[in-house]
């Protein structure tokens, strides 16, 4: 959706900031937070998370634009990588010699799902770096939530991140109104942008329910980063009708990853 709709002309800035208040709407509308005691250094943290959840959302948009989908599904798996380091340094979760087993499959997915190649390499290595920029705000991001969320309120901590995140996208999106207004003057455009902020707001609900709930972040990551072998399989799909397939590399990429995610918290 997100590719669609700035081939279409749409700016990404206008794909983002949609995105993050129709996430904000769907928060609101699924959960029902308690703000009847008082603001607390939690819920500046809170706070402070959504901004983080913001300057993910868009280094990851960034590296979906014009990149190739399963190097950025597959290169977010790096996300779980630093989210299980941070979980063990509080005790919140337990990672043992699985976690540096997981680090080298993960760099070895990587290399394979990006071609295997100096010259894929080269030619993705704009995707990759966004993407692992974007890792090291969501990890943050997930930790927090999964360490703290129960101090405040799972509900309470989730509007408050995304309020944070929403403020920040209306300030974004203010100078670019008329953008907006023209993203959704056709149908052509205004789809692909409401499915992108439709898909980004079910899937952001859903796994930071999961980190609230659990208080397993890590874990939750492993589960979540399987992502990248789904890409492998819509692409495939797709390419195949062209009679053009993935290669055995990021097939094998793909499995390395989710196999390397699994060690993690062996």
């Amino acid at each position: 959706m997100i590719q669609r709709a700035t081939r279409n002309g749409v700016r990404m800035s206008v794909v983002l900031g949609f995105a993050n208040l129709m996430t904000l709407g769907i928060f609101a509308v699924y959960l029902r937070p308690d703000f009847t005691h008082a603001f607390t250094f939690v819920d500046m943290l809170a706070i402070l998370n959504g901004v983080l959840f913001f300057w993910g959302q868009w280094f990851s948009v960034q590296s979906v634009r014009e990149g190739d989908l399963v190097v950025h599904s597959s290169a977010l798996g790096f996300k779980v990588l630093i989210v299980a380091t941070l979980s063990a340094s509080v005790g919140l979760e337990k990672a043992g010699v699985g976690l540096f087993g997981g680090a080298i499959l993960a760099a070895a997915a990587v290399y394979l799902v990006t071609g295997a190649t100096a010259e894929r390499w080269k030619a993705n290595r704009a995707t990759l770096g966004l993407t692992l920029v974007a890792c090291v705000f969501f990890a943050i991001n997930d930790f927090m939530t999964g360490w703290k969320s129960q101090e405040t309120g799972a509900a309470r901590w989730l509007i408050l991140m995304m309020l944070s995140a929403g403020a920040l996208s209306v300030g974004m999106l203010i100078p670019k109104w008329k953008d907006l207004a023209s993203a959704f003057s056709t149908v052509k455009t205004g789809w692909p942008v409401a499915g992108a902020g439709l898909a980004l707001g079910v899937q952001a609900l859903l796994v930071n329910i999961a980190f609230s709930k659990f208080a397993e972040p890590a874990l939750s990551n492993i589960a979540y980063s399987t992502r990248g072998v789904m890409a492998v399989f819509f692409v495939w799909l797709v390419t195949s009708r062209n009679k053009s397939t993935l290669g055995w590399r990021q097939l094998v990429g793909a499995a390395l990853m989710v196999a390397a995610l699994a060690m993690v918290l062996v």
